[in-house]
């Protein structure tokens, strides 16, 4: 076994996804430290490259206020940060808005999706509400079956290329980013002094853990539960329909949803299954996915496809990510379980965590979402 002879750096990072550049990149940025991130295969070769990219707080999944506000303020690390990325990194990753429809096709549908808009407009959200008339009007490809919808400007961006400004951005800081597999964390007495990749021992002040789904195996390391599992989501990648230019509305419902995206794709979603780490898309997937959107969007029904793609998403018990301290340890940190969010949230929980790190009271409490919360799990 070889020790590493270059000079220890503050902190290193296991996970090249954008929530391991993320902290990286505001580590360096922000604090001035000296970081190495270990990603074993590419970076956002994960679920962070293959996201859906649009940033919202507000779905298919109701949040605490709490949550809700977490990720609100992650929306607006968004607008506040993209003119650094882009020229820190060289990278745009077409961040813009998308006006996007939540329809209804039952009266029930109607009165859930206006109690929503209550409690949107109580947190400062601008939601309007439509009756089928009005968008009708709106000349979108959303059937006119709906009843109304709920109407939001939303922001969006590309995944895979977001992913990339923020880890070259971080390199930009002087981050640096190597290929390996961390397989275990260095231990003198109670803290962490470095982590295993291979024969090797990378000695680092500090060490954090975000590898998505796969830091269910770094409870071993640590001594800990880490219950998070992946959930395999598919997407359906479509070309407009011969003639048709782009849709300017993304339609979103409980059933699926359609996304037009700035880099030309036409995005169909989304499935959530548990089917361990395989990451292998699915002819059954993309049949169920396209019949779903085909009842949202008829026009679809003649789309072209061009791609399907799965990503493993890291989910947890309670739908809440996990970041911050590991119990029983000094200078030991986690960040995973992010899910349908981690691109959404990747700024305000690179942030908020690398305070943490550094001894600073973080901008957005991380309390809700602290590893001591599954201490004693099964």
């Amino acid at each position: 076994m070889t020790t590493s002879t270059r000079s220890a750096p503050d902190v290193v990072i296991a996970g090249a996804g954008i929530i391991g550049c993320a902290t990286a990149y505001f580590l360096a940025a922000e604090h001035g430290l000296r970081v190495v991130v270990i990603e074993r295969d590419g970076i956002a070769s994960g679920a962070s490259g293959g996201a859906a990219g649009e940033l919202g707080a507000v779905g298919r999944h109701r949040f605490s206020e709490a949550f809700t506000r977490f990720i609100m303020r992650g929306i607006e690390l968004h607008t506040e940060l993209a003119p650094a990325l882009r020229e820190e990194s060289g990278v745009d990753y077409l961040l813009g808005d998308i006006p996007l429809l939540r329809p209804a096709f039952e009266e029930s549908e109607a009165a859930e999706l206006r109690e929503q808009m209550r409690w949107q407009h109580g947190l400062g959200m601008d939601v309007e509400w439509l009756d089928a008339q009005a968008v009708r009007g709106l000349g979108t490809w959303l059937t006119p079956d709906a009843l109304g919808a709920a109407l939001t400007v939303e922001r969006q961006l590309e995944a895979y290329p977001f992913a990339l400004a923020v880890a070259q951005a971080a390199e930009h800081h002087g981050v640096e980013i190597r290929t390996g597999e961390v397989t275990g964390v260095l231990r003198s007495g109670g803290r962490a002094v470095g982590v295993r990749i291979g024969s090797e021992e990378l000695a680092a002040g500090a060490v954090l853990v975000a590898t998505g789904p796969w830091a269910v195996d770094a409870g071993a390391w640590m001594g800990a539960t880490v219950p998070v599992s992946p959930l395999r989501g598919q997407i359906v990648h479509l070309a407009p329909p011969g003639g048709m230019p782009m849709p300017q509305h993304a339609i979103f419902h409980e059933t699926g949803y359609l996304l037009p995206k700035a880099g030309g794709d036409l995005l169909a979603g989304t499935t959530q299954e548990l089917a361990g780490f395989d990451r292998q898309p699915t002819s059954e997937a993309q049949d169920g996915i396209m019949e779903a959107v085909v009842r949202l969007a008829p026009a679809v029904i003649d789309a072209p496809i061009r791609d399907l793609t799965a990503c493993l998403r890291p989910s947890t018990p309670d739908g809440l990510p996990i970041i911050g301290a590991v119990e029983g340890w000094q200078d030991l940190y986690i960040s995973t379980g992010h899910a349908f969010k981690g691109v959404t949230l990747a700024l305000v929980s690179g942030r908020s965590l690398a305070q943490l790190m550094t001894g600073e009271a973080p901008d957005v409490a991380l309390d809700d979402y602290s590893p001591a919360r599954f201490a004693g799990a099964a």
